[in-house]
């Protein structure tokens, strides 16, 4: 029989060991706060993953305070380009593009719906948006580059006006600005006032018996009629009263329909002034302080164009002929040939590249000089009537001018506007290149252009 292992018979000693004894590195019970059971443990667990948690939510929240901070503050604040020290800001460059686009985009909407308007197949509107200013307009909208070039070039010029209307103590009243606005959507107050308005009402009463009588033989026998329904009264007041009693009773009628018209302008331009400026608003997501700061640029030019230009109400006109080659030695060779009693149409039609007069022997008509290139405007003006001119070098090549006659034409409204609007792009030429050491632009400018 097996003997029993022997017992004090007191109490069994329990292990030292815990329960559940948790297993893992130093460094991790030590982060956990030394837990004494697998609950503790996982309460510890719990706690860092929740403090974790915030702490990164509280770094992504600084992360995006931080962006917004450097893309809404910071970057808008940047330079991107300065005129004469007078910076143009990437929050204003974006804002232009973005109007800019929004009024390209109304542009061609408008365009393609006075198109369609007019019977224009889907085939013709193409073949239409293929041409100028149509192609540059979609160039723009599929380019965003191409289109912060040219808002670009214009926030330059536009600073450039700013700075030469100051020099010249230009500035625009509110009056101006409105007949701006006017302008832009084809709205003229004064002509719409006159609606209903005859000139000639007022010498109507007094001009009618003299056509009537003054004509008519006094032998003729047709006077005779009337006076035979009233033969009791065959004085000249009772001929008379007859043929003016229309005009009275045509008045009552002619008043509303002239107020129904008026008050049909005034609606069309109220129209077309909400519906442009809503579109814009919320195309670009600008304030209508973008829309007043468009017809302000456009007011601030047309004063300083007007300062500029001055009167245009006569102009001198040229009759001239040119002979254009593509360098100066070819130019000075015609210039031998013609001084040696060559013809100077068949020297034009064998040798200039303008197709538009080589044909004609190098004719050009009687033209405004205001129209030309500035240096070949300079010469018609200056060259003695007849003489050769020396190789005139323009943006086109070289010219060899001859003047045959010059005089000081009136100008109508078209004339005027096209002449005052060829001298003035000129003179913003001149201006962009005399000021353009002046003008600084970042080399990073493509990467601010709103996509």
């Amino acid at each position: 029989m097996a003997k029993r292992e022997q017992t004090t018979g007191g109490p069994r000693r329990r292990r030292t060991t815990r329960e559940h004894e948790i297993v893992g590195p130093k460094w991790l019970d030590n982060l956990l706060g030394h837990p004494q059971t697998r609950e503790e443990r996982d309460d510890a667990i719990n706690r860092i993953l929740i403090r974790s948690m915030i702490a990164l939510g509280i770094l992504i929240v600084l992360f995006i305070a931080a962006t917004l901070f450097i893309n809404n503050v910071v970057v808008p604040g940047q330079t991107v380009a300065s005129v004469n020290g007078e910076n143009i800001t990437v929050g204003e460059f974006r804002d232009r593009v973005r109007f800019e686009r929004a009024r390209v985009t109304q542009q061609i909407n408008g365009t393609v719906a006075q198109l369609q308007a007019f019977g224009f197949t889907d085939e013709q509107i193409n073949q239409q948006f293929q041409q100028e200013p149509y192609s540059t307009w979609l160039n723009e909208l599929n380019f965003p580059d191409q289109l912060g070039q040219r808002v670009l070039d214009d926030m330059i010029e536009d600073t450039l006006v700013e700075q030469a209307a100051a020099e010249r103590s230009i500035t625009v009243s509110d009056d101006a600005i409105q007949a701006g606005i006017n302008d832009f959507y084809g709205y003229d107050p004064t002509q719409v006032a006159l609606i209903g308005v005859d000139p000639t009402e007022t010498p109507i009463p007094t001009e009618t018996p003299t056509p009537f009588v003054s004509p008519t033989p006094t032998t003729e026998p047709t006077a005779t009629p009337l006076p035979t329904d009233t033969p009791e009264d065959s004085t000249p007041e009772a001929s008379v009263t007859p043929t003016h009693t229309p005009f009275p009773t045509l008045e009552p009628t002619s008043t509303p329909l002239a107020e129904e018209q008026q008050a049909t302008e005034v609606a069309l331009f109220e129209e077309n002034q909400s519906s442009f400026s809503s579109y814009i608003r919320q195309n670009s997501g600008l304030g209508v302080d973008a829309i007043d700061a468009f017809f302000e640029r456009r007011a601030l030019r047309d004063a300083l164009e007007e300062n500029v230009v001055g009167d245009m109400s006569t102009t001198t006109y040229v009759n001239s002929r040119h002979i254009l080659v593509e360098t100066e030695e070819q130019a000075l060779e015609i210039l031998d040939a013609l001084r040696n009693g060559e013809s100077f149409s068949e020297l034009a039609r064998a040798a200039s590249q303008d197709p538009g007069s080589a044909a004609s022997g190098g004719e050009l008509g009687w033209a405004a000089a205001a129209s030309y290139f500035a240096e070949f405007r300079d010469a018609v003006l200056s060259l003695p009537i007849g003489e050769l001119s020396e190789p005139i070098q323009t943006q086109a090549g070289y010219h060899i001018i001859q003047v045959r006659a010059r005089e000081e034409r009136e100008t109508d409204d078209q004339e005027r506007q096209q002449i005052s609007a060829s001298l003035f792009s000129q003179y913003l030429e001149d201006l962009r290149a005399e000021n353009e050491a002046a003008i600084d632009i970042v080399d990073n400018w493509p990467d601010y252009v709103p996509q």
